[in-house]
This record gives C-alpha cells, structure tokens and sequence, in this order.
C-alpha cells in the first residue's frame, strides 16, 4: 500500500551515515525494495566528507529525506536526529552500511499488529553478518525471546545491530533516544533502558538483515570509544548485571567483551594496513599499544601488520577469522560501531 501524501507513515526509516557513499546506496534499495511501503526513508549525513549528498539526490522523491550534521558527532546524535523529525508513529533503524531482505518490515509490521501484548513497543529479528574481508557469512543462531527481555538482554541475547529493531517512536522520546554520552554500545544501552521501563519486546526469528562487517569507516572514528564505551556501559549497567545475573556472569561478559575490542583494533590495523594505508593504520595502533599494553602478542602482532602489512594481505588473523558466537545467548554478536 501506497502512503498518501497527506497522511504520516506508519515506519520511519532512520540511516546514519559518515563517509559511506560506496555503500549507502545498497542501504536506501534495500528499504526501497520492501513489500510493505507505508514508510518514509530519513538518511542523517553525520558530516561526511565524500559525495553521500549526490548519492541521495540520486533517490530523491517524496518519500527520502536528507539532514546534514555539520560535523562528524557519532551514530546516537545522528539517531535521535531521526527520531525527532520522523512523521511515523514507529521508527526503523537501519545502519547503512546494512541490508534489509524485501520482507523485512512487512513480517515485523505484522507482528506488531497481531500481538495482543499491549506493553509490546519493540520488535527485533534475526541477523546474518558477512566478513567482506573473508567473503564469508556467520549465520545466526538460536531464538529471540519475547515479553520482558530485560535479563537476556544483559547477558547479550540480541541481534548484532540496530538495524534489526523497529520501535514505537513515543516511547523513545520518552526515555530521551540513545545517549549521546556513550561512544559505543549506545544501542544496548537503549534496548535495556526501554526493556527496564517495562517495553515488552516481540520477535520475528527469521533472518531478515544481512550485517556487513568490512572495517571501513565508521560513524565514530576514534578508534578508543569502543573501550570508553566499555567503561561507561560497565559503570551503568555492571552492578545490575552481578545482582540479576552473578557476579561470575558479570566476570566472564567483561573478558569477553575485552577480546572482542582487542580483536577489533587488530582486525582495523589490518585492513589499513594490508592497503598500505600507514597514516590509518598507525591510530589504531596507538590504541592498540595503549589500551592493551599488557598483551605483548597482540602488540606484536600490531607492530608486525604495521610494519609487513602490505606482505601479509594473504594471511588473515585468526582472532578475527569470523564473528564470535556468544556461547550463552546462541544469537551471534558483534561490537557496536
């Protein structure tokens, strides 16, 4: 069905970008090649460099909107952008640098209206992530759960993405959208402040987003906020954890958590420097040398793809062969841009 033109839509689409002009368009047809039409398409441009403004132009109508940021403030700003000036009474988020598959929004909208949960506000599904580096997708694995969330949301049993959630629009304005203090995991922080808030959350376990892992620019590009974000997220959300879940739940979320960032600075160092791309390697190995300094393997393998990376392109690091699986939730995870 058609939106008519005097008429809200029932989804707005919300894309953050920065500097991915060679991938959004992938994005925006993804949405356009939805079943369900009732929707506008908002991209937030969070003060990119390359030509994301021509490649939207190229979509103009009357259903896509572009708003600019100035400069490069990260992907919750860009969000809430998205959220204030939506017309839909719900809002999809879809990263763009991620695909939607056609009947994404359809089986979620239908999901919604079907439920006879009236607390319902948040409907998620399941996700296929791709290493563009290995040419290899990680399936999604075992089942979202549905209702109260909020403990299987602290022990990580979630989608890997924003991109995957659609949510009623008043009840994000309510909790006051992502935090914009938060660096990374800015969209956990959001899903457990809502499922705290007494958010019922619906589920659709199908695979009907493809998350593209490829290391190239993110919408924050300091390459230490994913440990700020770390911190910051242990500091609001760990003493709940150890009092709901254990403390040995708390213990082994934040070794896990430590790795994964560890492994993402390396598998950045790589992809820069097996580009000979020195001048973009060398932040992440700064980072590298000063968040992790203890781990002298990890240093050294650093100092190696700093130094040898355009030679090793062939070789690929085996911490980052492919995306963990966490072994309690069963759904695949991934750190947040």
């Amino acid at each position: 069905m058609e939106t008519p033109r005097d008429a809200s839509p029932f989804v707005s689409v919300v894309i953050p970008t920065y500097n991915r002009a060679h991938l959004l368009s992938r994005a925006i047809n993804s949405v356009l090649a939805q079943t369900f039409s009732d929707y506008e398409i908002i991209v937030i441009d969070d003060g990119s460099t390359d030509h994301t403004r021509g490649i939207v132009d190229r979509f103009r109508g009357s259903r896509i909107r572009l708003l600019r940021l100035e400069r490069n403030w990260g992907a919750s700003r860009a969000r809430n952008l998205g959220i204030q000036t939506a017309h839909g009474d719900w809002v999809a988020f879809l990263d763009s640098d991620d695909e939607w598959l056609p009947r994404k929004l359809e089986l979620q909208v239908a999901r919604l209206q079907e439920t006879n949960d009236s607390h319902a506000t948040v409907v998620y599904c399941l996700c296929d992530q791709y290493d563009g580096s290995t040419k290899r997708t990680v399936p999604s694995t075992g089942r979202l759960h549905e209702g109260d969330v909020f403990d299987h949301l602290l022990r990580n049993r979630r989608p890997p993405t924003a991109s995957a959630f659609v949510v009623k629009r008043s009840c994000l304005l309510r909790i006051g959208g992502f935090d914009e203090g938060f660096p990374s995991s800015n969209d956990i922080d959001l899903w457990l402040r809502l499922a705290q808030g007494s958010n019922h959350f619906l589920a659709v376990n199908e695979v009907l987003v493809i998350k593209h892992d490829h290391f190239g620019p993110q919408i924050s590009n300091d390459p230490s906020a994913p440990l700020r974000g770390f911190h910051k997220f242990d500091r609001r959300w760990g003493p709940i954890m150890k009092q709901r879940l254990g403390i040995e739940v708390h213990r082994r979320w934040k070794a896990k958590r430590r790795k994964r960032i560890q492994q993402l600075q390396i598998a950045r160092l790589q992809a820069a420097a097996a580009k000979g791309e020195a001048a973009s390697a060398l932040p992440h190995l700064v980072a590298l040398l000063r968040l992790f300094p203890w781990s002298l393997p990890s240093v050294f393998q650093g100092l190696s793809l700093l130094t040898f990376g355009h030679f090793m392109n062939r070789f690929r690091v085996a911490a980052c062969e492919e995306v963990p699986v966490d072994p309690e939730g069963g759904v695949s995870t991934a750190v947040d841009r």
